[in-house]
């Protein structure tokens, strides 16, 4: 792939023909390697999840987590099916166009064409098939901290409605301590779950730049790609579907990103609608940490640059768009 870029430098329109793949490979790559990196934190993060603080919940809570995994398994599947679709796409439509290999080469390799075809479809597939597992896994671990801040969400309005029943009985100072010891209960959980947020981060971050700048160039070269052959074969339908993939790996993270800065904004609500005027003393400061710690929402960001969001995905898509356009005049203005 890099010697078809230097071999057309100058040809941009021969150059997006490799350049859609190249990038999404490097990405990965990128990907791949942050995670390398960070295989010790990831570990540590493995195990802090089997933390009694994420376990030790009523069963009627239980539905939240079993949700997240249904859900996570439900959109892999689709993610997996899509991408393993566009392998045989990739195989079989150099086939079908008269083509030597799926991706160019700029040697004549003679009897080893047959070789060669072969190494691509399964550097790719392979490329593919560990890049859709990162995602996932990544993704997963996001609904896993989304699914328990509905937990520790609900966990607060179980004590306020506790609290409210002992309104109707005279002032009763063990009830006050339950009610405060599992408030503190609760703060540690929010701190553990904030820690596992941030740990998401730490272990994915420079991957999930790395993804959102490739997918920025990768859907702008793809649809300029597709506008320039804009002709309905077998080609057309690989990249098609290439370019949904692309557009459901980048709104997956930032749906799941979205979805934690949402909930975490729920927790200060929670205690906002406690029965303040009818607590004591430690309960109000306990709930009040609480309040003033959700001000500010858990994020998963891209090194600090960007937070994982819809406004992102929106942005993104704009971006995008923009390139886009810039190729199209560009191109208009070559032929002329």
């Amino acid at each position: 792939m890099s010697m078809q870029v230097i071999f057309n430098l100058n040809d941009f329109t021969n150059l997006s023909e490799i350049l859609y793949i190249m990038v999404t490979v490097t990405g990965y790559v990128v990907k791949q390697c942050a995670l390398t990196y960070k295989r010790n934190v990831f570990v540590n993060l493995i195990q802090f999840l089997k933390d009694p603080l994420f376990l030790s919940y009523p069963d009627e809570l239980d539905h939240y987590m079993f949700e997240t995994v249904k859900k996570s398994t439900l959109i892999a599947n689709v993610y997996r099916f899509s991408i393993a679709f566009c392998i045989v796409l990739f195989t079989v439509y150099p086939i079908l166009e008269n083509k030597p290999l799926p991706f160019p080469f700029p040697y004549d390799l003679g009897n080893y064409r047959y070789f060669m075809y072969a190494f691509q479809i399964i550097s790719v597939g392979v490329c593919a098939w560990n890049n859709c597992t990162i995602d996932t896994l990544t993704t997963s671990l996001m609904g896993i901290a989304a699914a328990q801040l509905d937990i520790l969400y609900e966990k607060l309005i179980v004590i306020r409605k506790e609290s409210q029943e002992n309104d109707d009985v005279p002032y009763c100072e063990k009830s006050e301590e339950d009610i405060l010891h599992k408030l503190r209960q609760c703060v540690e959980h929010h701190n553990a779950i904030i820690h596992l947020v941030e740990s998401i981060e730490d272990i994915f971050t420079v991957g999930l730049l790395a993804q959102f700048t490739c997918s920025i160039i990768v859907i702008c070269n793809t649809v300029f790609y597709i506008i320039l052959m804009w002709t309905i074969n077998s080609q057309f339908v690989m990249l098609l579907d290439y370019l949904i993939i692309l557009m459901l790996q980048l709104f997956m993270y930032c749906w799941y990103g979205n979805e934690i800065i949402l909930k975490s904004v729920k927790i200060g609500e929670a205690c906002y609608k406690f029965n303040w005027c009818d607590s004591g003393t430690p309960v109000r400061q306990t709930l009040f940490i609480i309040m003033e710690r959700s001000k500010r929402p858990l994020t998963i960001t891209t090194v600090k640059l960007s937070t994982l969001s819809l406004s992102a995905y929106k942005s993104i898509l704009q971006w995008s768009y923009s390139c886009l356009a810039l190729l199209l005049k560009m191109e208009q203005q070559r032929k002329n």
